[in-house]
């Protein structure tokens, strides 16, 4: 039984986009935790605000704008989920849409694998029949990208 079906949404879809960085999982970690600077590295950040006082453990939050297909998309996420710096989880919900974004850092070969799911559910909307995949797709590899470049800018720097 899928996770969706178990918590009784009927609408649901899974996406997930990885990357190799050429860094240590310490060193992604640290740019990735580090959200006030997400808009100096990442193209599809705008800003950030309201970052709770413990951000990556449960219960913690932030705010940010993301530009999406274009359209800056402000979102308010809670982390549900967390075990820094292996994985963190964050939900948010807007316009009956629960969305779920899983981030894991895994190491491998002195490099890092990280993986950045999404788990949208609706309990109204056909999320398979409209939900703008390639969008979020390409918003997804453009972040993943731009976290792999910093990530490797900051590696590069502690190597000289």
């Amino acid at each position: 039984m899928k996770r969706s079906q178990a918590r009784g949404w009927p609408s649901h879809l899974d996406m997930a986009s990885t990357v190799k960085i050429g860094a240590p999982p310490a060193i992604v970690w640290e740019a990735f935790s580090d959200a006030p600077r997400w808009p100096e590295w990442c193209g599809v950040c705008l800003g950030v605000w309201g970052v709770s006082a413990n951000p990556w453990q449960p219960g913690g939050g932030l705010s940010f704008k993301l530009r999406i297909g274009g359209v800056p998309v402000p979102f308010s996420v809670t982390v549900v989920d967390a075990d820094p710096p292996h994985r963190v989880a964050w939900a948010s919900t807007k316009l009956t849409v629960t969305a779920t974004r899983t981030f894991t850092f895994d190491e491998q070969d002195g490099s890092s694998l990280v993986t950045d799911g999404k788990l949208f559910e609706s309990w109204l909307l056909p999320l398979r029949l409209f939900y703008p995949r390639p969008l979020i797709r390409r918003m997804t590899e453009s972040w993943l990208r731009d976290l792999k470049c910093e990530a490797e800018r900051l590696a590069g720097g502690r190597s000289s």
